[in-house]
């Protein structure tokens, strides 16, 4: 804590000097976008995703402040076997800001929905990290018929006595203002930090990505109405998920405990859940070749594990 308010003092004070960043979306989207990237309106948004390979399809859902290229390890080796489908969410990534403020998790069951349907998929194997693992859930109570298994990386569920530093920040009056307007890059790294058991992953590629999609289309306004979002609640429902369920945790996050991952799998009849040492919050990135062998042998499984009653 001590470190983070002399962060804060220090962030604040160079708020108020150098003031508003510019929008700087246009070299952000060539910079960010590649050759699988297509956009797609759904309601208001224009939608950046990426649809790549052939077979059983694939939802990959990243979480806040994310994008989808936080995937982009699985997506290599799932490719050549799966149809992978990713996207970056509504205030995130090359999409940007939703202006309505639409951010509740009921928001992003019903933007999914919507993109299931655009895309013209009938049934995934829906798999989320974090907040996305949120909404992946979230879905499945939903709509479980379009849900053939479901993977919880590091999931939001359970009520949290304390979010990471960046998000108490970003809930806060006058503070939210200067989010939304100055966050310099030294803050998202050291919010990285936080996030990363391995530190020698945090390579400044890795900043000025987070850093550089931050700016694109208001999405720091974005972060702001999206913290500021019922996220921690409904874990009552989470006994009624009956889709196959894999719990993938790294042991390490500092903020979703790892006590979580077995509260998931307490509370979800069909379930398995495997515990990564030396991995923080982001598993699929710090683990991706365990994480991967391990969601493809369960997706292997999933047949048998839908008749288990």
């Amino acid at each position: 804590m001590i470190r983070w308010k002399s962060i804060l003092l220090l962030f604040i004070t160079v708020a108020l000097i150098c003031g508003e960043n510019d929008d700087n979306s246009d070299w952000i989207e060539k910079k960010y976008a590649n050759d699988a990237s297509e956009f797609v309106w759904i309601n208001r948004a224009k939608v950046h995703y990426r649809d790549e390979g052939n077979g059983e399809t694939v939802i990959l859902i990243h979480g806040t402040s994310s994008s989808l290229h936080a995937w982009d390890k699985w997506t290599e080796k799932l490719k050549p076997e799966f149809r992978v489908v990713r996207m970056d969410l509504p205030g995130s990534g090359l999409t940007g800001h939703e202006t309505f403020n639409q951010y509740e998790v009921q928001h992003d069951v019903a933007f999914l929905d919507a993109f299931y349907k655009k895309l013209g998929i009938e049934s995934a194997h829906v798999v989320g990290s974090s907040l996305g693992g949120k909404i992946a859930w979230e879905y499945s109570l939903q709509y479980p018929d379009k849900v053939t298994s479901l993977t919880l990386i590091n999931a939001l569920g359970y009520p949290q006595h304390e979010w990471p530093m960046p998000i108490e920040l970003a809930q806060l009056p006058v503070l939210d203002k200067i989010i939304e307007n100055f966050v310099p890059k030294f803050i998202v790294k050291q919010s990285l930090k936080d996030v990363y058991f391995d530190q020698r992953l945090i390579t400044e590629e890795l900043v000025n990505r987070y850093y550089d999609l931050s700016l694109f289309k208001r999405n720091r306004e974005a972060f702001t109405q999206r913290v500021k979002a019922s996220l921690d609640t409904g874990s009552n429902k989470i006994t009624k998920i009956s889709v196959p369920t894999l719990i993938l945790w790294g042991k390490e996050d500092i903020y979703f405990p790892v006590k979580n991952a077995f509260r998931f799998d307490s509370d979800i009849t069909k379930s398995k859940a495997v515990i990564y040492e030396n991995v923080g919050h982001l598993p699929m990135e710090e683990a991706p070749e365990k994480s991967l062998a391990d969601f493809k042998q369960f997706v292997e499984s999933v047949p048998k594990l839908a008749y288990i009653e």
